[in-house]
């Protein structure tokens, strides 16, 4: 499935797991961004909505706009600076290509990469849990992009099954900064609960944390996360990522290396 790193509603970045053919426009979406005709919508969400564009040229990309009633909202403003500011520094082996970011004199746009392979999600709810060796060569490659966000400082915030993407040659991405920040500490944390739980979701089809509301409440604060479903030498590290009173938490480096040292699978 992926090779080894060269290897809300909803995605709200660019183009989460593309559908094979976008939704038509609606009345109210504009007919061109920043110097691309919009032929249909890929997502949408609270702050934005994504739409498939092709510039003059005949190149397609993903164009995330801010929406109208966001436009002078600060904390939206702040939350797409962030966003550009993440994805400029992101090099292209983690997240789509940025092409270009600003405003056309009505919208605040982003144009990026546009990827049509199928997301985390896509591919465990059509083919079921991951396992053996390509449960562990998702492991090792998504944690090598988080590895990699983390020491330039970029804190993603929003890692989940559907904002993981199988691009060309079967290498994984990130997609979906919305939230992104430098230097965030809280993000950091975030991101390695993340992190485990799209490993956990891989090998089970599930999250760490499921059932009643008041037992997910008292798996939650108790960090007993259902971690069985793991080859055992990953149980331990991994787990410790998912509690969410734990002061020391492994690093996406410590995980890494966890889900690549070991080849035995008992």
């Amino acid at each position: 499935m992926v090779n080894s790193q060269g290897s809300q509603e909803q995605t709200e970045q660019q183009n989460m797991a593309a559908p094979a053919s976008p939704a038509p426009l609606k009345a109210a979406d504009p007919a061109s961004v920043g110097g691309f005709e919009l032929l249909g919508r890929i997502g949408a969400g609270r702050q934005a909505v994504v739409y498939l564009g092709r510039n003059t040229h005949g190149e397609s990309a993903a164009v995330k706009v801010l929406r109208a009633e966001r436009r002078d909202d600060r904390r939206s403003l702040e939350a797409f600076e962030h966003e550009v500011e993440a994805l400029g520094l992101a090099p292209d082996s983690i997240s789509p290509r940025l092409y270009g970011a600003g405003w056309d004199g009505e919208h605040w746009y982003t144009t990026s990469e546009y990827l049509t392979g199928p997301s985390l999600e896509d591919l465990v709810q059509a083919g079921g849990p991951l396992g053996g060796a390509e449960l562990r060569q998702f492991a090792v490659s998504i944690s090598q992009l988080v590895a990699e966000l983390h020491r330039l400082r970029i804190h993603h915030g929003d890692i989940k099954p559907r904002h993981v993407i199988t691009g060309p040659g079967g290498r994984l991405f990130l997609i979906d900064f919305g939230v992104a920040a430098i230097r965030n500490r809280a993000l950091r944390r975030r991101d390695l609960f993340s992190l485990a739980s799209v490993i956990l979701y891989a090998a089970g089809g599930r999250f760490p944390y499921e059932g009643t509301p008041l037992e997910i409440s008292t798996r939650t604060m108790g960090g007993r996360a259902e971690v069985g479903v793991l080859p055992k030498p990953w149980r331990d590290t991994l787990r410790k990522c998912l509690e969410p009173n734990r002061r020391f938490c492994p690093s996406a480096a410590g995980v890494l290396k966890t889900v690549g040292q070991y080849g035995s699978w008992a």
